[in-house]
Formats: C-alpha cells, sequence, structure tokens
C-alpha cells in the first residue's frame, strides 16, 4: 500500500518488463558495513506470481514468514477473475488480497491466492467496513497467532480522493490453516492521528514486537513496541513509542512531548530486518518518486544511528514515459540468495494497464551480500 503512488495513478504497475531488463550493479556498498550487495533479476521468484490465471496482479507485496516452509504475501488493490480469461478486461479491482507460498526455492515453490466471493464476484480478502477499506501493511507471525496490520482508507473530498482514517491490526488464531480458513479478530493498537500503524514492517527483537509506520505524508518513520509475549496474546494496548534519544520509550507522550520519527525520507512502503552478517538492521526503501532507485540504509541500533539512503540498483529505463516506480522491499523468504527485493512500477496509461500482462505483478531481484572485494564507494543518490 503506497500513498504516494495513487497521487500519480489508480492501479498501474509495469513490473517484470522493466525490472528484468534492468541493469544490475555489482558491488554495491551498504553504508559503514563493508559488506556489498550484487543485484540480479530472478526470474524463477517472479515467475511465481504469475502462476494462477485468476490473480492478475497486485500491489505491494509485503511477506510474513509463517513457518514450515509457508509464507504469506500481502497485497494491496489486485485484479482478480474468477473466470481465469488472464484478461484484466474480464477482471475485478479488489481493495486487497493475499498469497500462501509453500516452499522457499522459487524453482519448486507453489503459490495460491485467495479472496473472497460475494456471489459470482470477487471481493476484498479483508472486507470493508462501514465505508472504509484496508490496504495491507504488514504482519507477523507470534507463537500461535499472526498479526496482520491495516490502514483503513476512505473517500474524501481531497485532490486524490481518499484519506488514511488511522489503522486497524487483525488477529488470525489459526494462521497453520489455509487462508480460506482463517478467522480474522480486531485488535485496534493504540494509534496516534496521522501515524499509519504497522503500515511498512513489523518484527520481533530483543523481546519486543516493533511496528514501523509513516506519517501520513509517507515522510517521516514513527516506531512503537510491545513486549512480545504480551503481543502474542493479542494484546495490542499501551505500547511504548519513541520519543526521541533524550526521553526513550514511553508507554505514553509526556506532557506536550510527541513521538520523535526514527528517520525522514522515507515512503510509506519500506523493509527493515536484522542483518546478522552486518551485526545491524537494514531499511530498504524506493528512494522517491522522482528518483526511484531501489535505496538501503543501515543502523547498529533499531531505533536510531540509521544511515543516509544509498542506492543499489537502478530500475529506470530510458525511454519509458508515464512510469512511477515504488514499494521497494527487502524479504527474507526465500532460498537460494541472501536477500530477495521487490518492487513495483505504475504507468500513468489506464489502457495500457488492462491490456498488458507484463503489467502490475512484483519485479523480484536476487540480491548477494558478502564483504566487499575492494574499496567501494557508497553510491549516493541524487537529489
Amino acid at each position: 500500500m503506497s500513498f504516494l503512488k495513487r497521487l500519480i495513478a489508480t492501479s498501474a504497475l509495469c513490473a517484470a518488463v522493466l525490472g528484468l531488463a534492468a541493469a544490475v550493479l555489482a558491488q554495491t556498498a551498504i553504508p559503514q558495513t563493508g559488506f556489498c550487495v550484487e543485484v540480479e533479476p530472478w526470474g524463477e521468484a517472479s515467475a511465481l506470481f504469475r502462476s494462477d490465471p485468476r490473480w492478475l496482479g497486485g500491489d505491494g507485496a509485503s511477506s510474513v514468514d509463517l513457518g514450515g516452509e509457508r509464507v504469506l504475501w500481502l497485497f494491496g488493490d489486485s485484479f482478480v477473475d474468477p473466470g481465469g480469461s488472464s484478461s484484466r478486461l474480464n477482471a475485478s479491482l479488489v481493495r486487497n488480497s493475499v498469497a500462501l507460498q509453500k516452499g522457499k526455492k522459487p524453482e519448486s515453490a507453489k503459490m495460491e491466492f485467495f479472496w473472497k466471493m460475494l456471489g459470482n464476484r470477487p471481493r476484498s480478502y479483508f472486507r470493508e467496513e462501514d465505508g472504509s477499506w484496508f490496504w495491507p501493511g504488514s504482519g507477523v507471525r507470534l507463537g500461535d497467532i499472526l498479526i496482520v496490520f491495516l490502514v483503513e482508507v476512505r473517500r474524501a473530498e481531497n485532490p486524490l480522493g481518499f484519506s488514511a482514517e488511522g489503522s486497524k491490526a487483525v488477529i488470525v488464531p489459526n494462521p497453520d490453516d489455509p487462508p480460506s480458513l482463517w478467522a480474522h479478530l480486531r485488535a485496534s493498537p493504540a494509534g496516534r492521528r496521522r501515524i499509519l500503524v504497522g503500515s511498512a514492517c513489523a518484527l520481533v527483537e530483543g523481546g519486543y514486537l516493533y511496528a514501523f509506520g509513516s506519517d501520513a505524508s509517507g515522510t517521516e518513520v514513527h516506531a512503537l513496541r510491545w513486549p512480545v509475549d504480551r503481543a502474542a496474546r493479542g494484546d495490542l494496548s499501551s505500547p511504548e513509542w519513541w520519543m526521541g534519544p533524550d526521553a526513550g520509550w514511553a508507554s505514553s507522550p509526556r506532557g506536550t512531548l510527541n513521538p520523535r520519527p526514527v528517520f525522514v525520507g522515507a515512503q510509506t512502503e519500506f523493509s527493515i530486518h536484522f542483518e546478522p552478517d552486518l551485526k545491524g538492521f537494514i531499511q530498504v526503501q524506493t528512494l522517491t518518486l522522482a528518483n526511484p532507485c531501489l535505496a538501503v540504509r543501515f543502523s547498529p541500533a533499531i531505533e536510531r544511528g540509521w544511515t543516509e539512503p544509498a542506492c543499489l540498483h537502478d530500475p529506470t529505463r530510458p525511454g519509458k514515459e508515464g512510469i512511477v516506480i515504488y514499494a521497494g522491499k527487502a524479504h527474507k523468504v526465500f532460498e537460494g540468495a541472501s536477500l530477495a527485493f521487490t518492487y513495483v512500477v505504475n504507468t500513468l496509461d489506464a489502457e495500457t494497464l488492462l491490456n498488458d500482462r507484463e503489467l502490475y505483478y512484483p519485479v523480484v531481484l536476487k540480491g548477494h551480500l558478502s564483504p566487499c572485494s575492494r574499496p567501494t564507494e557508497v553510491r549516493t543518490p541524487t537529489p
């Protein structure tokens, strides 16, 4: 789910064609680590998202490791044609969908997609409520439960035609069953106005569940956390917020003190995870709509000390008009590489969206992480 992208286009992605043809950047340095990443297309992984003729592309692509060689994928606006015609002209656009990946080797894994039905019409997997719809943000498996963070969206009288109204968390008490049988229990995280809890990513570290989300503009990144044993019981009340280096973590704002951003210059969609070889955390995003390089930050601590972003990979191609690229993320759910990266590419032309099957599928890249073999300059983004 990305709000900036919808300022430019409703739903149109140009994934595989551009991504698979983009240049590979060898030995690109991760700031302050001495490690480099080599990036290349991952055709076998990309093909998983094209394996069902009824599911014709979806937005965002966040992953959740469910354990036991099972991975949940979360998508925003998705094209679904139950008849399997493989044509978006016959498809419905639902607000969200999910997929279950079985197996972590892309060449042998299977992907099954899920949405709801009302009569013969596809409906969103996470259903609308009282005029609101939901775009998935992130999720995490904690013991016997799965937590999925959603952003609640409503139509509005503004240039975008919608506004983010807040956050919602769904507890799935039976994540070992197929997603078609999952129960959805609501647990409302204690959010704050204009901060979208869990809209980007969630992870467990040091006995806490951390949720990262942006403000509504998608520029400031805020963090909150719960003791993991309490979150594993489905209790997301009374979180601690990051209040800045001086105040640290606080369970409620002190006086007029407001939560402070962990860093700025983010997008609505990004990932953060701990990378053992680096002994720290990396954050991955597409930099901006104007400069959509796949960018990385590093920090030895989860809430402070983040570097400026460095570009790992440039997905753009000269001569392509009306294209926007966003939703860059890293994933640790495939075997055969240190990391997988995904991003999506948007086209401004609605007719192209409906008629070109190369659009609106996740682009998957393979990332090889290793100590830099020679002095390598960090690739600073061009303003």
